[in-house]
């Protein structure tokens, strides 16, 4: 009997230690959820007939919501600044955001824009198999004289772009490469 006793009090106890915490939770929870909502909206500036230009009379107008909630259809609407899709979902970058990366690394006015319809068998480049150049032609590299006429930021660029060894692009001379077979596929024509 004394071990019920002393079940029941120790119960007890925890029962109004845990009621004591939700009464606090609830009352100060309670007191920080006010939000106020400031909506502006932009009026039509009128113009002057003479001039085509805004009067001095124009002005933003704000209105506030007084019951501090906000509304569903003020969430759901789109905003002006819409997400850049970085991802796919498995994981890989977007062409989208490929394409800023690439923009960002490569300078193409002095590469030159590579033609999908008229792109050279890369492979026969030393160091460059068919995993690597289909990561060339995925960043826009499909010429030899793309390659030729790489500057040195360019190749860092590269390397960076398809995932290389550092340094291997100018090892095996890419640039070198290119050019000479650039020369021997215009000797053809």
């Amino acid at each position: 009997m004394d071990e019920l006793t002393t079940h029941l009090s120790f119960y007890a106890v925890l029962v109004m230690m845990l009621l004591g915490a939700f009464l606090i939770g609830y009352f100060f929870g309670s007191r920080s959820k006010k939000v106020l909502v400031v909506k502006t909206e932009q009026v039509p500036v009128p113009l002057s007939p003479a001039t085509q230009t805004p009067t001095e009379s124009s002005e933003v107008r704000t209105t506030r919501n007084p019951s501090g909630r906000i509304e569903i259809d003020e969430l759901s609407s789109p905003g002006p600044i819409r997400a850049l899709k970085t991802r796919e979902r498995s994981g890989s970058l977007s062409s989208d955001a490929k394409s800023l990366i690439v923009e960002d690394k490569l300078d193409f006015s002095t590469m030159g824009r590579g033609d999908v319809n008229k792109k050279d068998d890369l492979q026969k480049i030393v160091g460059i198999g068919p995993f690597v150049e289909e990561k060339l032609n995925e960043i826009g590299i499909y010429n030899y004289s793309q390659l030729a006429n790489m500057t040195e930021e360019d190749t860092n660029g590269v390397t960076q772009l398809i995932e290389f060894f550092p340094g291997r692009i100018q090892r095996d001379d890419w640039v070198g490469q290119a050019a000479v077979l650039g020369a021997e596929k215009k000797k053809k024509k």
